[in-house]
């Protein structure tokens, strides 16, 4: 009752103060003791909703009397990574004095502990795509109700707030790369400071912020600036320091095929944005540093690429007018080393998936974008520009390893140097260059250039000095049976590059000093000294042009091996086969043209080891020229080449040839060659080595329409055979016998050997046709040695010379053949002559006729045409033969006889003549044959010695032959 009397009884004023301490007290109990509660519970459950994740929230804290709030050990769940967003403490101090400033007025919002976590999972599924989706779903069931027209904010822009100071303390950003066998995670520190938010005022003191991110391994990276809103306006000063790439590297593990073992990266620029007029980002001063980097493949125990230092200083970019200027870039002692395998260059698959099907996917996409990005710059159309001012490389390395070799091969280039200048992508400008470096350890390569890359247009001047070839030559011997065994590569070129094809020309010098050539394991070709002049190159035209090629102290071999397989048919057998496309067989063979060909103390060997003994010969001091060689059809090459045979005998070959179509003109010339190194053949095919000789050769060469004619005269001296070599090839003849017919009185043997042929026809073939001449005519001249000999005696074949019928007189025209015989015998000093008497039927019917001549008229007996004549001969011929034979005359005429009696006479004297002489004529002895044909010989013989002074020594008597081909003399030649 007293304080319902008291209430009553007090004042309004005290009644007032009442009522505002019971709601002072009543605000402070619900603000202390209800508003937590009810805030979490709401908070709780409206994000657990929303995400669709259980939400923790430990602790909430409310302070009515200085109106800020805590909340504590705020977590969402997550499966894969236990929190996916949280935070260990928020703190939020809200002045009431906003409510009189008219802006929403935060004396200091904090967290403390604040954790994001992403992981990203197979087929790129992140841990938060669920709540996004359950997010999204919530929006759809209830979507927010429009803003209505008019209201403030859109009258007023962004909203009124200001932020004494936001600060983040002891925060991490963790991300997790599950895509592969392995996580692999990054924690970055995060921690910053915002000072005086405001989103309406302006000017010193305001909107700046601070925001540093410590990396896992020490990296640093600090945000600091100022932005100002209405109009968004953003300036400061990024910073990245000591950035462990080896951390970064980890996440993308499962992306790539090579490891990072080191490398820090360093990034700092400056920055300036406006969103008005037109949104603009400026960048300056930007500086990248590289240190350390290395990229290795896993299976390599050595970094494909090692970068200790690179730095780009200078930085700037504005993406209004899109352009990016890059003052300087330095790279200091690159190191790159590529291995070809199997499978290819490791450096073109190190960035792709290890997945195949997903590493053909992105190959496919980069080649796409790379042929854009090509087509853009040719057009010089790239959406953005960049300038490049400096590039350059210092003591660069870069090693290429070949493993498809065994053993696997290294080339090497150190020492390099390169300097890049004034490179603009997106415009037409000029660029330059140069550098230098170190090949194989001893090569000397430097070169310079200039150009632009739209239109494209490059020229370029390179010089190399020095290069030994001997370490090239594993690959040469993969693909054939060749080894370089020594020499090294001079270059001094000229290259232009131009158009869209694009096309090229090149021009220049080349030299290559102590070439050494080897063939499985023997020698093949050394050249002391090889120059090329006056090289020049047009992919346009498809034309090869050479002003000279100089070679000096060239020593060739060219072997024939027991199989009787020469170098190229060696070399063919032991090259692999073309694999891969092929060009176009539409497309116009490129045209080569050489102007002089020039040799200088030279020499090519030739060494036959098919035959036994094995044929060697060569061609000495070599020197000449070979002028206009060209492929274009119709041009013709001419030559003149001189040289020693065997290093005494004189060699030279002029003339002209094309190659297409076929035509040549040539004269070959041999003097004085040395027969004894051609018993390799001589065995072969004659049986017999050779004792002595020289050999020369003139040869008139000539072909066209396809069609072959030539003269060649060949002449032996002093040719002479010696010892029988056994040989199933050899031809069956006493060569050595023909040999001494071909030989002339001053010991020479003159062949003269023409050919004529059609090249299409398979049948015929050049050195085939030579030694099927060559050898007829020696066979020839062992077998029938007369017919040879022919041309010594005016035409007349003197194999056998005629007597007159029964008759052993030397008549005139058997003096006559004797005379050509004794000056055949004068010009063939070395040959002795056999005479063989000879008697034939002829013989038998002439002794016949002297018997039945003789009984009728003895020694007054002229012929039976001048007995025919005479009556009384006519008688005395009939009668006889009536007498012997008791038949009438008659018989032997079986036509009819004249009327008239003198001529019927006549016709029967002379068939009583032939009856009595055939019937005598059997009558003859071999005796009287025999006796006959010795005196011929010996008659002839007397001739010979006594008219013709034939030396007797050189005249043989034969045994008689009877029953002949000729009534005379048969001759044989004795050697």
């Amino acid at each position: 009752m007293k304080v319902t009397q008291s209430w009553k009884s007090a004042s309004w004023k005290g009644k007032t103060l009442v009522v505002l301490a019971l709601l002072f007290v009543l605000y402070t109990l619900v603000g202390f003791f209800v508003v937590p509660g009810l805030v979490k519970d709401n908070a709780r459950q409206a994000l657990a909703d929303l995400t669709g994740r259980d939400v923790t929230i430990s602790e909430v804290r409310f302070n009515p009397l200085v109106l800020s709030a805590e909340v504590d050990g705020f977590a969402i769940a997550d499966e894969q990574t236990e929190v996916l967003a949280g935070f260990d403490r928020l703190y939020v101090n809200f002045q009431l004095s906003s409510l009189f400033r008219w802006t929403w007025y935060f004396d200091e919002i904090s967290v403390e502990g604040l954790t994001l976590r992403a992981q990203r999972n197979p087929e790129s599924v992140f841990n938060f795509d669920d709540v996004i989706a359950h997010a999204q779903a919530q929006f759809a069931e209830d979507p927010a109700e429009p803003e209505p027209v008019g209201s403030d904010e859109d009258e007023g822009g962004l909203p009124s707030l200001a932020i004494a100071t936001m600060t983040l303390t002891n925060g991490d950003l963790r991300y997790t790369e599950a895509t592969g066998k392995e996580p692999h995670q990054l924690t970055l520190p995060v921690a910053f400071t915002v000072s005086n938010f405001s989103t309406v005022s302006k000017g010193e003191g305001q909107n700046d912020y601070a925001i540093r991110l410590e990396g896992p391994d020490g990296g640093v990276f600090d945000w600091n600036g100022h932005f100002e809103f209405s109009p968004f306006v953003a300036n400061g000063r990024l910073q990245v320091q000591g950035v462990d790439l080896v951390s970064l590297a980890r996440l993308g593990a499962e992306q790539v095929r090579f490891t990072v073992p080191s490398g820090e990266l360093d990034v700092e620029a400056e920055y300036a944005f406006n969103a008005e007029p037109d949104a603009q980002l400026m960048v300056s001063k930007g500086q990248v540093v590289l240190r350390d980097l290395a990229i290795q493949n896993p299976a390599e125990e050595t970094p494909s690429l090692l970068l200790p230092q690179v730095k780009v200083s200078g930085v700037a970019v504005d993406t209004l007018s899109q352009t990016v200027n890059i003052p300087e870039v330095l790279i200091n002692q690159p190191h790159i080393r590529a291995i070809l395998g199997s499978a290819g260059l490791d450096l073109a698959t190190l960035f792709l998936p290890p997945d195949p099907d997903e590493a053909e996917e992105r190959k496919q996409v980069v080649k796409e974008k790379a042929q854009q990005a090509a087509e853009r710059i040719a057009e010089a159309e790239t959406l953005w520009v960049l300038h490049l001012d400096a590039l350059k490389v210092d003591g660069n390395r870069f090693e290429f390893v070949d493993r498809t070799l065994n053993p696997a091969q290294t080339v090497m280039l150190e020492e390099g140097v390169f300097t890049l200048k004034d490179l603009v992508v997106g415009e037409e400008s000029p660029f330059s260059w140069e550098g230098a470096a170190t090949v194989l350890g001893e090569g000397k390569l430097s070169h310079t250039g200039k150009g632009q890359l739209a239109p494209l247009s490059i020229n370029t001047s390179a010089s190399l000095t020095a290069l030994p070839l001997a370490p090239l030559s594993p690959w040469l011997e993969r693909e054939m049976p060749l080894r370089l065994a020594a020499g090294s590569l001079g270059l001094e070129l000229n290259t232009a590059v131009e158009g869209e094809s694009p096309d090229f020309t090149v021009t220049g010098d080349v030299a290559v000093d102590g070439l050494n050539l080897l063939e499985n394991g023997s020698p093949l070709l050394k050249l002391n000294q090889t120059r090329i002049k006056g090289l020049s190159l047009s992919s346009a035209n498809q034309q090869v042009g050479i002003n000279e090629i100089a070679l000096t102290g060239m020593d060739m071999l060219h072997r024939i091996d027991n199989q009787g397989r020469d170098a190229s048919a060696r070399i063919e057998a032991g090259t692999r086969p073309a694999s891969g496309a092929q060009g176009s067989e539409s497309s116009a063979p490129w045209q080569v043209g050489i102007k002089r060909v020039r040799l200088v103390g030279s020499q090519v060997r030739h060494e036959d080891l098919s035959v036994s003994p094995n044929f060697k010969i060569g061609l000495y001091q070599l020197s000449g020229v070979v002028s206009n060689l060209s492929t274009r059809p119709g041009s013709r090459a001419s030559l003149d080449l001189n040289a020693q045979v065997d290093r005494y005998a004189p060699f030279s070959i002029k003339g002209s040839l094309s190659p297409e179509p076929l035509f040549t003109d040539m004269n070959v010339s041999l003097k004085n060659y040395e027969m004894t190194g051609l018993t390799p053949f001589t065995g072969h095919y004659l049986g017999y080595k050779v004792e002595k000789g020289q050999l020369g050769v003139e040869t008139e060469v000539s072909i066209e329409n396809r069609h072959l004619d030539s003269v060649t005269d060949i002449q032996a001296d002093q040719f002479y055979l010696g010892e029988k070599v056994p040989s199933d090839e050899a031809v069956k003849a006493p060569v050595k016998l023909g040999l001494s017919v071909l030989r002339s009185r001053s010991g020479e043997i003159t062949l003269p050997v023409k050919m004529s042929g059609d090249l299409d026809d398979p049948s015929f073939s050049v050195s085939g046709m030579i030694l099927k001449v060559l050898t007829n005519i020696i066979v020839k001249a062992a077998t029938a040695p007369f017919s040879v000999l022919a041309g010594l005696a005016g035409g007349e074949n003197l194999e056998q010379i005629t007597f007159t019928p029964g008759s052993a007189e030397v008549g005139p025209q058997t003096l006559s053949s004797l005379d050509a015989l004794s000056k055949v015998l004068a010009e063939k000093p070395h040959l002795n002559i056999g005479l063989v008497g000879t008697t034939n039927a002829d013989d038998r019917t002439a002794l016949a006729a002297q018997r039945v001549g003789d009984d009728i008229d003895g020694r007054d007996w002229s012929s039976i045409d001048v007995a025919v004549q005479d009556k009384r001969l006519r008688r005395k011929l009939i009668r006889r033969y009536e007498s012997e034979t008791d038949k009438e005359v008659e018989t032997l005429v079986s036509a009819s006889l004249p009327e008239e009696e003198e001529a019927a006479d006549a016709i029967l004297a002379r068939a009583a003549w032939d009856a009595m002489v055939t019937q005598e004529a059997q009558a003859v002895t071999r005796e009287q044959l025999v006796e006959l044909a010795r005196l011929r010989s010996e008659n002839a013989k007397a001739a010979l010695v006594q008219e013709f002074e034939v030396a007797q020594a050189r005249v043989y008597l034969n045994e008689s032959t009877l029953d002949g081909e000729v009534s005379g003399l048969t001759l044989t030649l004795e050697k």
